[in-house]
């Protein structure tokens, strides 16, 4: 795949496993936007070559696939459907990548929610550590349709260095690292 037709990717919460996964893509050649709710965070991704964006909103305006590497459903939530939430201004088709911990059932309805906004989801929960995700070798428990799948191929092989895929509906990522 050539640079002209990789996904622009967003990168929404740099604490250890979101700054590994945005260092990670922007060596591997992606145009990568950045949101976190520390400046310092972002600006250590401008530094490396990446894009700042000030809100999830004005991040999903600008990317082909988001990868959320926050804490818990709550931020998932917040980031994707808040107020700035990054849902509203994806383009239709758009992917995002859901990496939270949250619970099987958040999962299902996510990719719901995220699915009549003309979206598509990966349920991606993560494992390996800030080292894993720094070497771009993180090991993915994926769920998702086979048409997001596809356009986040590129993306998933720069991060990981396995991803199990577990279906095509969202949830079964969850249950696997719950």
């Amino acid at each position: 795949m050539n640079d002209s037709t990789r996904p622009r990717v967003g990168v929404i919460g740099l604490g250890a496993m979101g700054m590994g996964v945005a260092k990670t893509l922007l060596r591997a050649g992606f145009d990568v936007h950045a949101c976190d709710v520390r400046a310092d965070a972002v600006q250590q991704v401008v530094a490396a070559g990446g894009h700042a964006a000030a809100t999830p909103n004005a991040l999903g305006a600008n990317v082909d696939v988001v990868i959320i590497l926050v804490v818990n459903a709550e931020q998932t939530e917040a980031v994707l459907f808040g107020e700035r939430g990054a849902a509203r201004s994806m383009a239709p088709g758009s992917v995002v990548i859901a990496s939270a911990t949250v619970s099987p059932e958040f999962a299902k309805a996510l990719g719901k929610r995220l699915d009549a906004a003309g979206l598509m989801m990966i349920d991606g929960p993560v494992s390996g550590g800030a080292a894993k995700a720094a070497a771009g070798e993180m090991t993915i428990m994926a769920a998702g349709c086979p048409a997001a799948f596809e356009k986040c191929e590129a993306v998933l092989k720069a991060i990981a260095g396995k991803v199990y895929r577990l279906g095509d509906e969202p949830g079964p990522g969850s249950v696997v690292l719950k």
